[in-house]
């Protein structure tokens, strides 16, 4: 048996872009990254907040509980760009930023915080398109060849996590 080497935890940045005509995000959250990546939360709900320059003193006032071995959120280092997500999910396209993956990733670990049971064909639609967006990026391809669920149902999957987790943040 090999030993294993217990996994460094990182408190860095999640991006949150909403408006596909501005180009820097609207909101931030901290997540803890680790064996499992977990939001800060504030009372049962995801902390989110408008200027990055906060972040550290978030963690510090809020984050104390979840010790970390580093703090990293100096730039973000997660990004969830729901409009470009959706745009791409839509009409397709090629993802070469992974886009989609990194959204659907952050998206799953917010819903996975808050202890919401995700609906099985939601969470089919989510696990279908970030397995093929890990190795893949031509997303016209997935949606008009080779993917398991048609846009309108990976849009729906997108827009429920957007939902639940605008219900169970709060913006400080």
């Amino acid at each position: 048996m090999t030993p294993t080497t217990p996994t460094e935890t990182i408190w860095r940045l999640l991006a949150i872009c909403l408006d596909p005509d501005e180009s820097k995000p609207v909101l931030y959250g901290l997540v803890l990254e680790g064996a499992a990546d977990q939001p800060l939360m504030l009372a049962d709900r995801i902390l989110l907040f408008h200027d990055p320059a906060r972040a550290e003193r978030l963690v510090l006032e809020y984050g104390g509980a979840m010790n970390a071995d580093k703090v990293d959120v100096s730039k973000p280092f997660f990004w969830c760009d729901i409009a470009q997500t959706l745009h791409l999910l839509q009409a397709g396209g090629v993802d070469s930023d992974a886009c989609v993956l990194s959204a659907v990733n952050a998206l799953l670990d917010l819903v996975r915080a808050t202890g919401v049971r995700i609906p099985p064909d939601t969470k089919a639609a989510l696990h279908s398109i970030a397995d093929y967006c890990t190795m893949n990026k031509d997303l016209t391809k997935y949606l008009e060849e080779e993917g398991d669920h048609s846009s309108e149902a990976l849009v729906g999957a997108v827009l429920w996590c957007v939902g639940l987790v605008a219900v169970k943040a709060k913006v400080v």
